[in-house]
């Protein structure tokens, strides 16, 4: 291939993955990284995040902190002691103000 081709076709763009309960944080999320380049996947539950992140292996999982049944922690513990899924590096997001409040 000479250097004047165009390699775009052959160019991976990153997955990450968004794991949040509301869809307006999703959207914001979505609306910031998508005309990045970024291939967005998304998971509006803990068990739905470690299955996509299990089928899709994202480059990077943004987790929301607060979600009911499974909070991003535990989510993050499941990751963690995977195989496939252990070396995925996650950024917790949350919408609260207070950074004291768990």
């Amino acid at each position: 291939m000479s250097e004047s081709q165009d390699t775009s076709l052959f160019s991976v763009r990153p997955k990450v993955l968004i794991v949040d309960n509301v869809a307006a944080n999703l959207k914001i999320l979505r609306d910031a990284l998508q005309p990045q380049g970024y291939e967005i996947l998304v998971a509006t539950s803990g068990k739905a995040a470690l299955r996509t992140a299990v089928a899709a292996s994202p480059d990077l999982i943004l987790l929301d902190v607060m979600m009911p049944q499974m909070n991003g922690y535990e989510v993050c513990q499941e990751l963690k002691q995977n195989e496939a899924t252990a070396d995925i590096p996650i950024i917790f997001v949350t919408a609260k103000e207070d950074t004291n409040e768990t």
